[in-house]
């Protein structure tokens, strides 16, 4: 039912100032709505309630006698309008940070549109000083400027005959500068969702002229969000590789504090998702994933509802681990593991600190930390079977008289890995590739003590020409330390 649904949105710390919105002469249209929001709140947070529950309040709100199927439609229609005046008078009163400028704006045009004069241009005038001040302009204020130029230009007031007027060259800069910043962050959107979906999606009309507009070294120093968006599309319409993703994420970093909150997020996603599918395709940017992690953890851009996933709880920690930055990532664990869900707590904690030990090269710490709540849960399973399979061999260049225990280890993990449910043929077949080419080098090392630089460089040789493999990097490590 919509009041229901509208009174979700209402906080309980908002309750009071919603009674107090409710007997406002103004805005009221029945005295019943107070009474009837207080007997409702007992409901408060989820307002589950059904037809019956509604009937039973307004009778004891307002009597059994007076009970009417229409009454109570009338009561409900009146209320839920009352509750959408509330969040819009809300939202305009007390604006969130990036829309700071919504009741200044709608008073410039109330004041222009009654004809106000000098009253409106002193007050459009000191609106645009105080958004050319901000240090981290959204598109909506560049939306915002074009308005109000257009307000000041348009106005009666305003001479049209003079050579240069400022303020509308002003508006178009400013709509054009809107355009630009929008039309980029969809495409930029549209481009992750192909990624993504492996979807097709087709060259937006005039992204070309808006690549060209935005190709120039003065809009990027004035305007940091323009140039951020233009870099990520441009890396995107490129084709993201090691380089290119540096480079924009180098340049993000540099312009983050003069970006808005919203759009620091979403390109910081893109980012992310663009790391972490170079890092599985073996292409090793993870120096520049712990940065932007880290600019995350410091803006407080990692939780969603004061939650954080056991995945991406576990990928930031093997992230710094790898980047051997592992004050930070026993930091990390401490600061965020009160806020995964609780069943997966216990886990996460646990293949975090061994994928810490493993890096530092305490294997036993490693291996004892691979507890068994770690395996039921899908995504750990053979993440954390790699892991241990990693663990066994080093624990053989150590001790070749292990051969057989490595060797059974592998095989077991084989035949797992090939009877798996549900695992998609590449990530099987990228495995195998894992497990035999662990066989291969268990092999070749149990041959010979000391292993010859041609029988490295044919290893090498065989690891290089397999595209799909997990773990390149530490396979061709290993074959270094034979």
């Amino acid at each position: 039912m919509k009041l229901l649904t509208l009174l979700k949105a209402i906080r309980q710390d908002e309750h009071r100032e919603f009674e107090k919105f409710l007997q406002s002469p103004f805005f009221k249209a029945s005295e019943q709505y107070l009474a009837f929001f207080k007997y409702l709140c007992k409901h408060h947070p989820s307002f589950e309630v059904d037809r019956e529950v509604l009937e039973t309040a307004y009778r004891r709100c307002f009597g059994a006698k007076s009970f009417t199927d229409t009454k109570l439609y009338n009561l409900m229609h009146g209320m839920a309008r009352q509750a959408e005046q509330y969040i819009t008078v809300k939202q305009v009163m007390e604006p969130r940070a990036h829309d700071s400028f919504l009741y200044l704006n709608f008073l410039t045009k109330a004041l222009a549109d009654r004809n106000m004069g000098a009253y409106f241009r002193t007050e459009a005038a000191q609106l645009v000083m105080d958004i050319e001040a901000l240090p981290a302009k959204s598109s909506n204020d560049y939306f915002a400027m074009e308005q109000l130029y257009y307000e000041l230009y348009f106005n009666p007031d305003t001479p049209k005959h003079i050579l240069h007027q400022p303020a509308l060259h002003l508006a178009a800069d400013n709509l054009d500068l809107y355009y630009c910043i929008s039309k980029l962050r969809y495409f930029a959107e549209m481009k992750a969702r192909e990624r993504l979906l492996g979807a097709d999606f087709t060259m937006h009309p005039l992204l070309e002229a808006v690549l060209a507009l935005t190709d120039d070294a003065s809009i990027f120093d004035m305007h940091p969000l323009v140039a951020v968006y233009s870099s990520l599309v441009r890396m995107y319409l490129a084709g993201v590789t090691k380089d290119r993703f540096r480079a924009v994420k180098a340049m993000f970093a540099d312009k983050f504090v003069t970006l808005p909150n919203t759009d620091q997020r979403l390109i910081l996603t893109h980012l992310i998702n663009c790391g972490v599918t170079l890092n599985a395709n073996e292409m090793d940017v993870n120096q520049e994933m712990l940065e932007l992690y880290k600019i995350a953890t410091a803006a407080n851009m990692l939780l969603d509802n004061e939650r954080i996933t056991h995945v991406t709880f576990t990928n930031i920690v093997a992230v710094a681990a790898l980047c051997k930055d592992y004050d930070w990532a026993t930091s990390f664990i401490t600061n965020f593991s009160p806020f995964l869900e609780a069943s997966k707590q216990k886990p996460a904690i646990a293949l975090s600190r061994a994928l810490i030990h493993y890096q530092q090269g305490n294997l036993d710490a490693a291996q004892t930390s691979l507890i068994a709540e770690i395996f039921p849960i899908k995504v750990f399973d053979i993440a954390a079977r790699v892991l241990l399979l990693k663990i066994v061999f080093d624990r053989y260049l150590l001790d070749s008289s292990i051969y057989d225990f490595v060797d059974d280890n592998i095989n077991s993990f084989e035949k797992f890995v090939i009877k798996k449910d549900l695992l998609p043929d590449s990530k099987r077949a990228s495995l195998l590739n894992f497990i035999r080419m662990v066989r291969k080098m268990l092999k070749a090392k149990n041959e010979c003590v000391d292993l010859p630089e041609e029988k490295k460089g044919q290893l090498l040789k065989k690891l290089e020409a397999t595209l799909s493999i997990v773990s390149k990097k530490w396979l061709r490590e290993k074959i270094g330390q034979m």
